[in-house]
């Protein structure tokens, strides 16, 4: 348990200082007043199917179903950090054998997300962040592992704060399970999008 501690703390470690750096750059980049004027928090639900790729896709696995949840903190006018939680489950009609039964994989997120075009009523972003996953079966789950999420997407005004959010995205990570080396797949999903201030 130790050991296992010790090197999730040494891959993570390896991975935040980007991040880190990129979140520390954008609230330096905006004057005191500005950030303090703008700061906001606003939470996110998600739901959608995943594509699986590479690795899985060779195994067997196939589409399936995944949620999430996040809470986001807007830095900037363009600039959002964010922090989540998510279930991305594949199927396996035909078997997916070594994988086991309802492969999935679960974990943390976290990064940044920047507005690339505000006409005023839609906003169009991409972001990218780490990853903090583990990937299992019914039959048991293999370590936690680090990887990286990239994504588009868009906010759409439905009512005072609140958004429709469609959204593609990418997510990678080492399986952490001798069966299946990497974790690879894209996801098409939609959310809701509410800010709390």
């Amino acid at each position: 348990m130790k050991t296992y501690f010790r090197e999730s703390v040494t891959k993570l470690a390896k991975t935040l200082p980007v991040p880190i750096l990129v979140l520390a750059l954008g609230v330096m980049g905006s004057p005191p007043a500005e950030a303090e004027a703008q700061l906001g928090i606003a939470v996110e639900g998600r739901a959608g199917v995943t594509f699986p790729q590479g690795d899985l896709l060779d195994a067997g696995a196939e589409s399936g179903f995944h949620t999430g949840g996040e809470v986001q903190v807007n830095l900037n006018s363009k600039l959002t950090a964010y922090l989540g939680v998510n279930r991305y489950a594949f199927n396996c009609d035909n078997g997916c054998g070594a994988l086991g039964d309802n492969p999935r994989s679960t974990g943390l997120g976290a990064g940044l997300k920047y507005i690339i075009y505000n006409p005023g009523d839609v906003l169009a972003w991409g972001r990218g962040g780490i990853v903090a996953n583990t990937f299992g079966s019914d039959s048991g789950s293999g370590d936690r592992e680090i990887g990286f999420e990239l994504g588009v997407g868009a906010d759409l005004p439905v009512a005072d704060r609140l958004y429709i959010v469609p959204n593609i995205g990418f997510v990678q990570h080492d399986s952490g399970r001798s069966a299946l080396d990497r974790a690879s797949f894209f996801t098409l999903g939609l959310g809701v999008h509410y800010h709390v201030r």
